[in-house]
């Protein structure tokens, strides 16, 4: 995927090299149909059509990606969401299993434990290229194995043993849906449609500056810059686990700080 290689740059770069390289490509394209627009054929133009068609590109422009620049915030935004859930199911288990109380639930705990250590430490890092970690697996296959050795014949110890499962398979969907919806990304087409369509927004407002005053190439700068900021701001946050402003792992480090804190010292 080359909008990744977007991300090699930080987030200051992005708001900054697209509007500066679409500006530069602005006045040297406008440049030179000025210099040579009797080659090119550019004497005569009715400058209506040329007003109305650069009118509606930026339109048209700015509802596309201000719609995808909102459904973009929208992903992020639930998949923040889901990883707040994935820290609060993983609480919600280790209450559990010091409600239930058995030297096996309690046991279990450790496992939780490591599978939230994992979490952190081998999968968040591999988030970035669309896929979770073996090691966090195996860390939950070992959580359920545990799981699996709390067994009571109370009445009572039965019921909060079965809640202890169901809150351990919240966790597991969890991360499932988190591993899954990393790859809810935009895909590469729309970025080449959009570069394309920049282009083609600047060839238009490049004929418009055959005849350049001072206000003309003032307004159609600013919205040159400022269609490209709108693209530079879906780059950034399209790909939540890439670049510097990237989805947080702080909800789970806090449950796996919380869980830590309510072990005996050693």
């Amino acid at each position: 995927m080359f909008k990744t290689y977007f991300h090699l740059l930080s987030d200051g770069a992005l708001l900054f090299i697209f509007p500066i390289l679409s500006c530069a490509t602005l006045f040297l394209i406008a440049y030179l149909f000025r210099r040579y627009q009797k080659r090119f054929g550019l004497s005569n133009y009715d400058p209506d059509i040329l007003d109305t068609a650069t009118q509606n590109t930026m339109s048209g422009g700015y509802v596309v990606l201000g719609f995808v620049l909102v459904l973009a915030m929208t992903t992020v935004s639930e998949l923040e969401s889901g990883v707040s859930k994935e820290a609060a199911a993983i609480r919600g288990l280790d209450r559990m299993l010091v409600l239930e109380g058995s030297p096996p639930a309690l046991e279990s705990r450790k496992y939780l434990l490591e599978y939230t250590k994992s979490i952190l430490q081998d999968e968040w890092p591999v988030l970035k290229d669309g896929q979770g970690s073996q090691k966090t697996s195996l860390a939950l296959r070992n959580l359920f194995n545990a799981l699996d050795q709390i067994g009571s014949g109370a009445i009572k110890d039965n019921v909060v043993y079965s809640k202890v499962l169901e809150q351990a398979d919240k966790v597991a969907e969890l991360r499932n849906n988190r591993n899954y919806n990393v790859q809810s990304n935009l895909p590469d087409t729309f970025y080449i449609v959009s570069l394309i369509s920049i282009i083609g927004v600047i060839l238009i407002c490049s004929l418009r500056l055959i005849e350049a005053t001072r206000v003309r190439i003032i307004a159609l700068t600013i919205q040159i810059i400022m269609l490209t900021l709108m693209f530079s701001a879906i780059v950034i946050i399209d790909l939540p686990y890439i670049g510097d402003t990237v989805t947080s792992s702080e909800p789970i480090q806090k449950a796996y700080e919380s869980i830590l804190s309510q072990f005996p010292t050693q």
